[in-house]
């Protein structure tokens, strides 16, 4: 074994060994919800500022010891850097960690955390532009949730992000333990949000592989909506790139206000913990999948195709993945995208047709069909002959929007790279989107009435 191999051992076995009993205490402050010992699995849900700096720490090592044990964090850095945790700070106050431990000894077996948002000036919501963004947004980007219904408008405080879902991966004879585990955390966060926190918070918001974490919200009948769309990338260096390569992850939220549908569901798993064995939890798990409860977060014509169209997050890379968010991110330059989330300006950026036209070319005819829109990336057009338009503009909205034929000749006044939007992609993916809509209108009022002066 090597000196890195023998140090990243060092990390997971001291992580997956840790102990802490003092979590249990009777008297603790900040325990919102507490399984004494069911089965052999004790639970707290404790508020992140009643966890001292040590428990902190030992919550933060067991944590990165699972994510290293499972593949998720880039070991040649964390061997170089030395590390043994989370490099980022505390919690912001209003979260709250969910554990599980073995009874006896206080092992810990499985954790889960309910992350607030970074403090943000009164009257913040997630279609606030500058804001502090949600864990997930730091890789999905801004704005991944905000074609959902009700969510783009909450405060964003009261908002929580569940996150941080690890089990102790170095069990052993205990394995039946961490399974009980996992649910019980699961369990802890639903009782916690749809109770004690139910004045405080109104949604919960998350990130999961398309199997593992999905299927526990599936089998405890939580509502949700999962929105498919997006290319997640860390950047360069970050310490958890390894948890993006290969995989496909998305977003997904709730409303607490819906969780009261899944009291029988939590009444049945909860007599299933109370036997002995796994049995009664496997026969549950065996069931036919039932679908959950329609989200009231779901809009009535399902999430905008813009947001919810799946990129092929398995086969791009980190250095793909940030290419494509980098080309996309400039569409916000053309005002009427400027509104559109990273994961919408992504997908957006995929759609078009790149075109390069030379100096003195005719780009579009009076007179001619019109069915497509043309975004200035670099260069400048004459219309009419007098109007000159640059980067960061576009022409041939009034043809898109209306079907009709072109009302003015564009030339190239120098040579000219033009991103291409098609009536097509226009109807299918734009059209429903009424910020966007409404921009290309007004601009498009405007210039009619300015050729009917000039005419």
């Amino acid at each position: 074994m090597t000196g890195r191999e023998r140090y990243l051992e060092g990390v997971v076995a001291a992580g997956c060994s840790i102990r802490l009993p003092r979590l249990a205490a009777e008297r603790r402050t900040g325990v919102i919800h507490r399984v004494r010992n069911r089965r052999g699995v004790s639970v707290v849900a404790v508020r992140a500022e009643a966890v001292d700096p040590d428990e902190r720490d030992a919550l933060a090592r067991f944590r990165f010891a699972q994510y290293l044990d499972v593949g998720f964090i880039d070991a040649e850095l964390a061997h170089h850097r030395r590390l043994v945790c989370d490099p980022g700070g505390p919690d912001a106050p209003g979260s709250v960690d969910c554990v599980a431990f073995d009874a006896a000894d206080g092992l810990l077996l499985a954790s889960l955390s309910m992350r607030a948002p970074a403090a943000a000036p009164a009257g913040t919501t997630l279609s606030t532009r500058e804001r502090p963004l949600l864990p997930l947004e730091e890789h999905f980007g801004w704005g991944a949730l905000n074609r959902l219904r009700l969510l783009p408008d909450l405060p964003l405080e009261r908002v929580r992000e569940l996150s941080r879902f690890v089990k102790n991966q170095r069990l052993g004879e205990r394995t039946d333990l961490g399974t009980r585990a996992v649910v019980e955390v699961c369990i802890a966060a639903l009782r916690c949000l749809a109770g004690p926190l139910s004045l405080e918070v109104e949604a919960f918001a998350g990130e999961f592989e398309d199997t593992v974490a999905r299927r526990h919200l599936e089998f405890l009948h939580t509502p949700f909506v999962m929105v498919r769309g997006g290319l997640p990338a860390f950047d360069p260096g970050h310490f958890l790139g390894p948890a993006l390569d290969g995989r496909v992850r998305y977003p997904f939220a709730g409303l607490v206000s819906d969780l009261g549908s899944t009291a029988a569901r939590l009444h049945a798993i909860d007599v299933a913990l109370a036997e002995p064995g796994l049995g009664g939890l496997m026969t549950l798990a065996a069931a036919p999948v039932q679908q959950p409860p329609r989200s009231s977060l779901l809009p009535p014509d399902g999430v905008a195709i813009l947001a919810d169209t799946p990129l092929p997050q398995r086969e791009l890379g980190a250095a793909a993945r940030r290419r494509a968010r980098a080309l996309g991110a400039r569409l916000r330059s053309f005002t009427p995208f400027a509104a559109l989330s990273d994961t919408e300006c992504t997908t957006l950026h995929r759609l078009l047709e790149p075109l390069d036209v030379a100096a003195g070319a005719t780009v579009v005819a009076r007179g001619e069909p019109a069915d497509a829109l043309f975004l200035i990336e670099r260069g400048q057009v004459k219309v009419q002959g007098a109007v000159t338009l640059g980067p960061g503009d576009w022409f041939g909205e009034i043809g898109l929007l209306t079907g009709r034929s072109r009302t003015a000749d564009v030339l190239a006044a120098t040579p000219l790279r033009l991103l291409c939007l098609s009536g097509d992609v226009f109807r299918r993916h734009l059209h429903p989107l009424a910020d966007v809509h409404g921009e290309l209108s007004r601009v498009a009022l405007l210039r009619a009435a300015a050729q009917l002066e000039a005419a």
